[in-house]
């Protein structure tokens, strides 16, 4: 059963937390990624759509049909929290089965039988939940959110506590799920490669608060706020707690003049310096990393740390721990934060 999940001004509180208002829209086969940091509201929406803590103001529709009063056993949502809540004294079988036997359907047997075979689980499904791997366990949970054949199933920190194999087939369980069943997935993650790798659109959260939803694109091109910068991989983030108004013809000074309200991200300059970048900065070298994609240099510069990278082929001598070097940063490079990201919808 696919669905197109529609989120209108959705507001609710927990305890002294206010999520809201948040809007966006899920159509049926598509993925949707909610990023944030820790305390921005991404579980409190998750439980808010399921139906587990009530919606203060706004409306979620399912297709036409408007769902917000309705309880979890009526939503024809999948919820898999994190933890998993798996009930370890019934079997894997048995906890696939479980939200058939609550609905009463005749054919619980049946349909578990054919979720353990697709999930590869039926060799374990006598065996308990505690004694199988995270990966399975997660696939046993995947499997039960199936079991209801819902509309829509969202799932908070999928990947987290599994190992570079199991995220990685587990990626390709939810790549079938949405091809072969178009039901829409909402994934709560901090992984960045597995969010790239299967969502079509984030919706970024700051203080329970939705900046835009939006696509990879712009997502890359104006991440809007810290945590959304580090997400996509800007190497420099300062926020305004770093940046104070330093003398003219200062880095600090030429940083600050081009943040936004919640600070400012570049990409890390490269060595050598291109002779068409004005003005050029030195800094002293504090640390060098190694690796395949080029040597990281951690330099410090009008007391400010500032990622650097010099890309292979590497010409000797390295810049050394100690060493005074000089970069520029490429203007096209750097993003004001705080600004509120444009949707997908408004950027077209």
């Amino acid at each position: 059963m696919s669905s197109r999940w529609v989120v209108e001004g959705l507001e609710a509180r927990l305890d002294r937390f206010h999520l809201g208002p948040v809007d966006f829209t899920v159509p049926s086969g598509t993925a949707l990624a909610v990023l944030g940091a820790s305390g921005a509201g991404k579980t409190t929406l998750l439980r808010t759509l399921a139906g587990f803590l009530p919606a203060r103001a706004g409306r979620i529709f399912r297709d036409d049909e408007e769902v917000t009063a309705c309880p979890p056993e009526e939503r024809a949502l999948g919820y898999v929290p994190q933890g998993l809540g798996l009930l370890p004294h019934r079997t894997v079988e048995g906890n696939v089965r479980y939200p058939m036997e609550l609905r009463g359907r005749p054919d619980a047997a049946r349909r578990a039988a054919e979720l353990l075979e697709r999930f590869r689980l039926t060799p374990l499904a006598h065996r308990y939940p505690p004694t199988v791997s995270g990966g399975e366990q997660q696939r046993v949970a995947l499997a039960r959110a199936l079991a209801a054949d819902p509309g829509l199933v969202v799932w908070d920190e999928p990947w987290q506590g599994l190992d570079v194999l199991a995220r990685y087939e587990l990626g390709l369980v939810l790549h079938d799920l949405r091809e072969t069943e178009k039901v829409p997935v909402i994934v709560v993650t901090h992984d960045p490669a597995l969010a790239f790798s299967i969502a079509d659109s984030f919706l970024v959260l700051q203080r329970g608060v939705a900046r835009a939803q939006c696509d990879a694109a712009t997502l890359l091109r104006s991440p809007g706020d810290p945590f959304a910068a580090r997400f996509v991989g800007f190497d420099n983030v300062l926020d305004p707690s770093e940046l104070s108004p330093g003398p003219g013809g200062s880095l600090r000074a030429w940083l600050t003049d081009r943040s936004g309200p919640d600070g400012i991200a570049f990409a890390a300059p490269s060595l050598p310096v291109r002779p068409d970048l004005s003005p050029v900065w030195e800094g002293t070298v504090r640390s060098a990393r190694p690796s395949p994609t080029g040597l990281t240099l951690e330099v410090v510069a009008d007391d400010l740390m500032v990622t650097v990278r010099m890309p292979p082929p590497w010409a000797p001598p390295l810049p050394a721990l100690g060493e005074r070097i000089r970069f520029g940063i490429d203007p096209a490079s750097v993003h004001p934060l705080g600004s509120r990201l444009r949707s997908t919808r408004e950027a077209g």
